[in-house]
């Protein structure tokens, strides 16, 4: 019963609905990686250089190896749907998250300025309570955040096929 509803489910979503999907569950996966290796560290990890450039250069790697992995699946289940270009109703949709995706990344961005600001200062709370690099770990999360907006905004308005508003 339960193999039906979800064969029910796939064969409703449109091409666009599925990349967007899978666009959004490897960018969730990569922030989740991230998150918990970042939590996972000691605090002297996280202190250390070698440690976050390590990390970044893993997310980097992950979501390399992710992206890859999902395009050739995509590819693989695909009528050559990948061909296709975005009709207007699509492109606009498109814009909408990008527009969405943008005024997050954008106030990450801000935040990690003025963190660093405030760091370089010695403005805020004493050194125990900080996390080191954190303007850095900000705008990587503001950006990983801003991607899993722009795909889930767009999802949404996708589904419920909706341009405006």
């Amino acid at each position: 019963m339960e193999e039906n509803k979800l064969k029910l489910f796939l064969d409703s979503l449109s091409f666009r609905d599925l990349t967007l999907s899978v666009d959004l569950a490897v960018t969730i996966g990569i922030l989740y990686f991230y998150m918990q290796q970042l939590f996972m560290a000691t605090p002297e990890m996280r202190a250390d250089a070698s440690f976050i450039s390590s990390l970044l250069l893993k997310v980097i790697v992950v979501s390399i190896v992710l992206s890859i992995a999902s395009s050739l699946l995509l590819e693989f289940v695909s009528d050559n749907d990948t061909d296709k270009p975005l009709d207007e109703r699509e492109q606009k949709i498109e814009l909408y998250g990008n527009k969405t995706g943008l005024w997050i990344l954008q106030s990450g961005v801000c935040i990690a300025i003025f963190q660093y600001t405030a760091e370089a200062h010695n403005f805020g709370p004493s050194g125990e309570y900080t996390l080191p690099f954190l303007p850095l770990h900000i705008m990587v999360v503001a950006f990983m955040v801003s991607e899993v907006a722009n795909y889930g905004t767009q999802l949404v308005r996708n589904r419920m096929g909706a341009v405006y508003g």
